[in-house]
């Protein structure tokens, strides 16, 4: 083995340990603090529905559960399903018009998966009416 290549790779191996350690050290750094802070709003969140319950108020009106803006399945679903159906679809047309296969394939999977993001948008509207 030349001395270029054990240098290179004795480099190689202490980055990757280097990058190993740095992100050990953050994870010890920053989960605790996050857990207790969590664990912190939880608390105040149950003695905020035990006040509730003793008034008489029901916490299940103010406490629920809303989903964020990417949480929904349906929105992921239509947009990876319409993404995929745009790859496969550009895929055939390169074989078939001898085009550049990276790039048909790209804009027809971006293209399609914004139809599906407007169908998803259709739908939201659709169940917000009702």
């Amino acid at each position: 083995m030349p001395t270029d290549q054990l240098i290179a790779l004795i480099i190689g191996g202490v980055a990757v340990v280097g990058g190993l350690a740095i992100g050990a050290i953050a994870i010890i750094v920053s989960v605790p603090p996050a857990m207790k802070e969590k664990l912190t709003k939880l608390e105040i969140k149950n003695k905020e529905r035990m006040a509730m319950l003793e008034k008489g108020v029901d916490p299940a009106f103010i406490f629920r559960e809303q989903k964020g803006v990417g949480q929904d399945p349906l929105l992921w679903g239509l947009l990876l399903a319409f993404m995929g159906l745009g790859i496969f679809v550009g895929y055939l047309l390169s074989r078939m018009l001898d085009w550049d296969r990276y790039t048909l394939t790209n804009a027809l999977g971006i293209l399609f998966g914004g139809v599906g993001l407007v169908l998803y948008s259709g739908f939201r509207k659709k169940s917000k009416d009702q």
